[in-house]
């Protein structure tokens, strides 16, 4: 089984994006053969909620940075 470490933020994450990062997570540690398609579908989403009542750019970039450009499963 692969390890997956959520990322403790200092911010709210946006339910829909939270959704997908624990899909993400479901499936890393379910050795799926699809989690690059999960990884995109969280970078799309974590992009899709920036903006008034999301996150703010930067924020947007942390919680990438970490489950999608620095982790690969």
């Amino acid at each position: 089984m692969a390890e997956f470490k959520q990322l403790k933020t200092s911010f709210p994450i946006p339910e829909k994006l939270q959704e997908d990062i624990d899909a993400l997570e479901d499936g890393v540690r379910n050795e799926v053969s699809y989690v690059d398609c999960l990884q995109e579908e969280f970078r799309s989403m974590a992009h899709g909620v920036t903006g008034e009542d999301g996150l703010t750019e930067e924020q947007a970039d942390e919680i990438i940075d970490y489950y999608y450009r620095r982790r690969r499963f």
